[in-house]
């Protein structure tokens, strides 16, 4: 049996980022779906329709237009459909007030942003197989 490709959500605003972070992704040879949103209306237009397979991991930029990626958390998190999915809060900095709030909402992976593709590839292999390795089957 063909294991199933893995949907990977990414909400970020700044296409040069995704690019980044495209690139890296694509080096570690995983077999997945990337879905990329520019803003929080579209991610949740996508996450809200029911014909589209849900990604398993997200990662979201804490300052995106429309909605900051805090009130974004909180609406994904506000939704129990949502509760399996992994998010990864993605951004150029992060105070701990900041990081205080979405691990009160339940994330605990933070990626600060790196220009270093390589910095990029290490980060994103060493989360993936953290989250592989903890996942279990409902």
């Amino acid at each position: 049996m063909t294991p199933q490709k893995k949907n990977i959500a990414f909400v970020d605003n700044d296409q040069d980022e995704t690019y980044i972070f495209q690139i890296a992704l694509d080096e570690l040879e995983i077999d997945y779906n990337f879905h990329y949103f520019k803003d929080s209306i579209s991610f949740m237009d996508y996450l809200n329709d029911n014909s589209q397979e849900l990604p398993k991991l997200i990662f979201l930029n804490m300052h995106l237009p429309n909605k900051s990626g805090l009130e974004l958390f909180q609406e994904i998190r506000a939704d129990q459909n949502f509760d399996f999915i992994r998010t990864v809060i993605y951004s150029n900095s992060m105070c701990e007030v900041t990081i205080s709030a979405f691990k009160s909402l339940g994330t605990t992976d933070f990626i600060v942003r790196t220009p270093e593709l390589a910095e990029m590839k290490n980060i994103l292999k060493r989360l993936i197989v953290d989250i592989e390795s903890n996942q279990t089957e409902v």
